[in-house]
């Protein structure tokens, strides 16, 4: 016990005194000091990578308008770059325009089809189809460029007229093509003249009556159709004052004079392509003494329908609202034009009209392709799928060739076969000229012995 204690004051004892000993072991951490001043900043280290963007925020509320500048107003139609200027696309280039609905039309079908095609082989070499099918067909046949034989052209040619007497052959003859170009179609610049104001050129807004028609479409103006007064004479006929409509007339007519087509004795057909061109609906329309083969002495008359003031354009252009009041650019006719007249009409078949048309066309074919005059491959008769369906305007004429046991083909039977051909490719069963399609039919039938049971003359 002594011992122990000893040893206790022994430990004290140097404790107290400071001796020196094994160091002991570190005390708990004492409490923070004070901080200190704020260092100098170091230099800047590199960028970081971009984050990605946040969310566009909801737009603020619009400022006040600011004072105008001081400097002088631009031109009206002017607009920064960079802007749409809607107005100048009216009224041709918007959804339901022009443009947009002649791509509807078939002018513009056959110019899609034709690309590539062989379409302007046919009016090369001194040929007549640029005449109507070129793009600057009617602007040179205004100008008076056309190609002819002689040394007198068509007595007309500002109204339209083709076909000329051959001041050395003494043959009536059709003007050819003179103009280069290689692009078939009917477009804007075919039938109107922007050389006034087009804005694709000056940028400014369209303006009401400034892209003309090439034909002549006065109030006392007038077009052309083929037809002459008399044999050996090339003077045409005056197919009425229709205005804008007589800017359709131009093309879409015969290209045949019939008084110097069908002779009176012996006509020789020699080919597919005998007959009116496609497309004859003017002479059709104009009609009496004018469009079709007629049988004198027989008398024949028009429908209401030849009065109308603007003739093609009254049903086949009937005014756009929405683009200004400005024709309905797929020339497709239209049941509200004949509502006016036709009250509660649904279609063009108006009284059973197209229905007679049909039935009528359908009897002179059959009798027609009896006597050899019809074919579709030039050289056989149409055949009994062909003569079941109503595409008439596909029937083509037999060349002599194909059938050398045909007798000759007289006037009147040649008269048949060419009102035929006028009437399933430009009557539209009908509807352009009721009264005279159902009389030239008639009489047509009757010319060749055809079956008019049923067929009354109107």
């Amino acid at each position: 016990m002594k011992l122990l204690m000893g040893a206790a004051v022994v430990t004290l004892s140097l404790a107290l005194f400071g001796c020196s000993g094994d160091d002991g072991q570190d005390g708990a951490a004492g409490p923070p000091g004070a901080k200190g001043e704020k260092g100098d900043t170091g230099a800047k280290g590199p960028a970081g990578p971009e984050g990605e963007q946040g969310p566009q925020g909801e737009q603020g509320p619009q400022g006040e308008q600011g004072p105008p500048g001081d400097g002088a107003a631009g031109a009206s139609n002017s607009v920064p770059v960079g802007t749409l200027n809607a107005s100048c696309m009216k009224p041709c280039h918007t959804f339901s325009g022009i443009v947009e609905q002649w791509k509807t039309s078939r002018h513009y079908a056959t110019y899609v089809s034709n690309l590539g095609g062989e379409e302007v082989e046919t009016w090369t070499g001194a040929k007549s189809c640029g005449s109507c099918h070129a793009s600057d067909g009617l602007e040179l046949r205004e100008a008076g460029t056309v190609g002819h034989s002689g040394t007198v052209g068509p007595t007309d040619l500002g109204h339209g007229q083709i076909n000329y007497k051959d001041s050395a052959s003494g043959k009536i003859s059709e003007v050819t093509y003179a103009g280069k170009t290689t692009v078939a179609v009917v477009g804007c610049n075919t039938c109107h003249d922007a050389l006034l104001h087009d804005p694709h050129l000056s940028g400014a807004d369209y303006v009401a009556g400034s892209f003309p028609l090439r034909a002549p479409v006065g109030n006392d103006d007038y077009a052309i159709v083929e037809r002459s007064s008399a044999v050996g004479t090339s003077d045409g006929s005056n197919a009425g004052k229709y205005r804008s409509g007589n800017a359709c007339i131009w093309c879409h007519k015969s290209r045949k004079d019939v008084t110097n087509y069908i002779l009176a004795g012996t006509n020789n057909i020699t080919s597919t392509t005998w007959g009116p061109h496609e497309g004859p609906q003017a002479d059709v329309y104009v009609g009496a003494g004018k469009g079709a083969y007629e049988y004198i002495p027989k008398a024949y008359r028009n429908s209401s329908h030849t009065n109308f003031s603007t003739g093609c354009v009254q049903c086949h252009m009937p005014p756009i609202a929405e683009n200004g009041n400005i024709g309905n650019h797929s020339f497709y006719p239209q049941v509200s034009a004949c509502t006016n007249c036709h009250v509660g009409t649904p279609n063009f078949d108006v009284s059973g009209g197209q229905t007679l048309v049909k039935k009528e066309l359908q009897t002179l074919r059959v009798k027609l392709n009896s006597l050899s005059l019809l074919t579709r491959d030039g050289l056989n008769p149409l055949s009994s799928d062909d003569l079941s369906d109503q595409d008439f305007a596909l029937d083509e004429s037999m060349p002599a060739s194909a059938v050398p046991a045909r007798p000759a083909v007289q006037g009147p039977a040649a008269g048949a076969l060419y009102n035929y051909f006028v009437m399933a490719r430009g009557s539209g069963f009908g509807v352009h000229n009721p009264t005279y399609v159902k009389q030239i039919l008639y009489d047509s039938i009757e010319a060749v012995g055809g079956d008019l049971t049923g067929l009354v003359r109107p």
